[in-house]
């Protein structure tokens, strides 16, 4: 379990956006394009507090997101699609951590202001489906956190 974690982490590192899917308290669902980077297998992001995204996971923790190569070959696709848990950082020194690793990976994140409505949030996987078409189409490894 451990190996399919390590390459959960790997192929994470090496993207950069994730489309992630939040839902209301009822049920309304919407998918986000979002910048973020990782920690292991959990990944951060910012956002402010006004958007949908952020009020969706105020309601409803409950998240779940897909990163995936874009090719025109079904058997060249490799995708990960995760369920986790959403968390606005509220520790300073975490909040600061995850801000150095998104302006190291983004450097134009930097140059953007960070105001009282600026959030990071961290999504703590709970369940991932990891699909690697090149070992055969349709082939996926379930990895439980």
């Amino acid at each position: 379990m451990e190996f399919l974690k390590d390459r959960v982490e790997d192929y994470l590192s090496r993207k950069k956006y994730i489309t992630l899917a939040t839902s209301s308290l009822k049920g309304e669902p919407l998918t986000h394009p979002v910048a973020y980077v990782n920690k292991n297998s959990d990944i951060y992001f910012s956002t402010s507090g006004q958007t949908r995204k952020a009020k969706n996971i105020k309601e409803n923790p409950n998240v779940a997101y897909s990163a995936y190569n874009e090719t025109e070959f079904f058997d060249e696709i490799k995708s990960i699609q995760m369920e986790g848990t959403a968390t606005i950082v509220s520790d300073k020194e975490e909040f600061e951590e995850a801000l150095k690793m998104l302006h190291k990976k983004f450097p134009g994140m930097a140059k953007m202001p960070i105001d009282e409505d600026s959030l990071i949030i961290k999504i703590t996987p709970k369940l991932c489906y990891f699909s690697d078409y090149v070992k055969r189409f349709g082939y996926r490894d379930k990895v439980e956190y």
